[in-house]
C-alpha cells in the first residue's frame, strides 16, 4: 500500500489497457457560448462523440500555455502564429491543418484527422475535417476567426 492514495502500488507501471472510459463533457453551446439547460434548468452531461466534439471546439478556442488551468498539452498555437500575418494560401492551410492536428491529436479518443477542407468566411475561415475516434467518423466544422485565406 502506498502512503498516497492516488497510487495504486498493485498496479505495475507498464501495465496498458486498451479501455478508456466514456468521455464525458457538459453539454454546451458555441454559439451562443453558453452551457445547455436542460428542462429543469441545470447542466447537463453528454457523452461519446457529443463530448468529443465539445473537447476539439474548446481545444481549438483555448490558446496554448495562456490558462494556468490547463496543461501545456491542451489548446490551440495557430493564432499567435497566423492571425496578422500575410501568408501565402496554400502554406496557410498546411500551416493551419498542422495547427489543428498537433492541437488534437493529444487526445487518446481520436485516431485520425483527415479531409481537411477550407472555406472563406466574413470572419476569418471555417475548417472542416473529418475526425476518427474511438466512437466513430464524424466531420466537424471550426470556424476560425481572424485568420483569412
Amino acid at each position: 500500500m502506498s502512503i498516497f492514495p492516488f497510487i495504486d502500488s498493485n498496479k505495475s507501471d507498464l501495465e496498458v489497457t486498451d479501455q478508456l472510459p466514456l468521455l464525458k463533457e457538459y453539454a454546451y453551446d458555441y454559439a451562443k457560448n453558453e452551457l445547455l439547460l436542460d428542462e429543469k434548468g441545470c447542466t447537463y452531461m453528454v457523452e461519446g462523440n457529443e463530448a468529443l466534439r465539445i473537447w476539439i471546439m474548446k481545444a481549438l478556442s483555448t490558446e496554448r500555455f495562456q490558462y494556468i488551468a490547463y496543461s501545456a498539452a491542451f489548446g490551440e498555437e495557430f493564432r499567435e502564429q497566423l492571425v496578422g500575418h500575410s501568408i501565402n494560401t496554400e502554406v496557410l492551410k498546411l500551416e493551419m491543418e498542422r495547427y489543428i492536428i498537433e492541437a488534437l491529436m493529444v487526445n487518446p479518443y481520436i485516431k485520425r484527422l483527415d479531409n481537411f477542407v477550407f472555406k472563406k468566411d466574413s470572419f476569418g475561415m471555417v475548417v472542416t475535417f473529418e475526425c476518427t475516434s474511438i466512437y466513430g467518423t464524424d466531420n466537424i466544422p471550426v470556424p476560425i476567426r481572424e485568420v483569412w485565406i
